[in-house]
């Protein structure tokens, strides 16, 4: 058997040396370079601060790397960004890479794929849509010019509210807040148990209850009452206005009639003769029964016996 020469032991073991060195520079880098890999493009106008090996996700999980970063020969402000994946994973048309910070302290870049709906697959070496996610920078930036201007505008307010608050509007806010917590302590009072709201409350739920208890007296007044107003409806309310007024009428004709002095009882009430003959004689009927009734033998004449009496 032939001996291997000392130079070509040291030729193998540097090529193996060397060979380690690639895999492991790789590894610390996150590239297997003994899985199959295919290969895709994304232009970018400005990437950001991607560098290469930098992750490739697809929902959380690593499917690959950025392999290459280089600008575009026609166009330098074009920038072509290369990404190997597994061979296995399969990109829908219309996927897109989006630039994601990792980490808001490392600022680390990142690239999320973003899968399309179909129908068909890219084919490795196509280019893909390039997306960029705002800077937090951006974010923020609408956020402080909103919130200088709302610090600026409440500025001014506290400002106009210090020249309107001198010491003597201070004095009648505190002799408010006091008047008001007064208020509220006299409130709680009253609703305390035995207060005043309280008492009023238990009677307004007596009421109440008297009123539930009551429900059927109430519907049965409430019934007597509709067949009232029904009867009064059927009734001829009309008729009996018109005869009203009909005897009113009679009534007026009458008393103009006695004003006049016609009839007796308007010669007796306007004739002060007839008023005096009146008066006379019922003096005299008076005198008459007042005699007749001192001397009634005057008048009647008659005796049990026969005998006639002599005059006095």
């Amino acid at each position: 058997m032939k001996k291997i020469s000392r130079e070509a032991k040291i030729g193998f073991v540097a090529i193996i040396t060397i060979a380690v060195l690639i895999w492991g520079w790789n590894f610390l880098k996150g590239i297997n370079i003994f899985k199959p890999t295919s290969s895709y493009y994304v232009i970018y106008n400005n990437i950001q601060g991607l560098i290469e090996s930098g992750v490739v996700l697809l929902n959380g999980y690593k499917v690959g790397h950025v392999s290459e970063i280089r600008f575009d020969k026609d166009d330098v402000n074009r920038i072509v960004v290369e990404v190997s994946m597994d061979e296995s994973v399969r990109l829908p048309d219309g996927t897109a890479m989006l630039i994601k910070n990792s980490s808001l302290v490392s600022n680390i870049k990142d690239m999320i794929i973003l899968l399309g709906e179909g129908p068909g697959y890219h084919e490795a070496g196509d280019t893909l849509v390039g997306v960029m996610e705002k800077d937090i920078t951006e974010l923020i930036g609408p956020i402080k010019d909103k919130a200088e201007i709302v610090l600026t505008r409440i500025d001014s307010t506290l400002a106009a509210v210090n020249d309107v608050l001198d010491v003597s509007t201070r004095q009648h806010l505190k002799s408010t807040l006091a008047g008001l917590s007064l208020t509220a302590g006299q409130l709680s009072a009253s609703l305390a148990s035995g207060g005043d709201l309280d008492k009023s409350f238990e009677n307004l739920a007596s009421v109440t209850g008297n009123l539930r208890n009551n429900n059927e007296n109430l519907s049965a007044t409430l019934q007597n009452i509709s067949s009232l107003s029904d009867s009064l409806e059927k009734a001829d309310i009309k008729a009996v206005v018109e005869k009203a007024d009909q005897t009113f009428d009679k009534l007026d004709m009458a008393i103009t009639k006695i004003q006049k002095g016609e009839g007796t009882a308007g010669k007796l009430i306007s004739n002060d003769s007839v008023y005096n003959n009146l008066n006379s004689a019922l003096f005299s009927l008076d005198s008459l029964l007042i005699d007749l009734k001192d001397h009634p033998k005057r008048y009647v004449h008659f005796s049990v016996f026969g005998k006639k009496e002599g005059k006095r």
